[in-house]
């Protein structure tokens, strides 16, 4: 009887994986822009999070460079690649909603470039 338990609990907690798509770091999604090539969206990122900064001065050219570069990749990845630029600008922090709220409040600089609903980086 024991044995048939044991088996009907991991047939259920397999399912469970498989229903809800519990990934690994392994398969996560990354941005497939090379940080580097976006370099100018790090300026951005930096003057949206922390304004109050004197030394970060929001270049308009600059600005525009990073919003249409995001706006090719479009909004899933453009919000994907946000969370690898909060992720290297605000480094130590591993809260993914602090991650996720820095994203999406630089993403708002773009008009017409918005974040997937419910989204939240990793």
């Amino acid at each position: 009887m024991a044995s048939k338990n044991m088996t009907t609990i991991m047939a259920l907690c397999l399912t469970f994986n498989l229903v809800l798509g519990f990934t690994t770091p392994a398969n996560q999604p990354q941005c497939p822009v090379d940080l580097v090539d976006i370099q100018v969206c790090l300026n951005v990122f930096t003057n949206v999070i922390n304004p109050q900064d004197p030394a970060n001065i929001l270049n308009p050219q600059d600005k525009a460079q990073c919003c249409t570069l995001l706006t090719k990749l479009g909004g899933p990845v453009a919000a994907l690649c946000s969370c690898e630029l909060a992720r290297t600008r605000v480094p130590g922090v591993v809260n993914a909603s602090i991650i996720t709220a820095s994203a999406s409040q630089f993403l708002k600089v773009c008009p017409g470039v918005t974040s997937p609903p419910n989204f939240r980086c990793n």
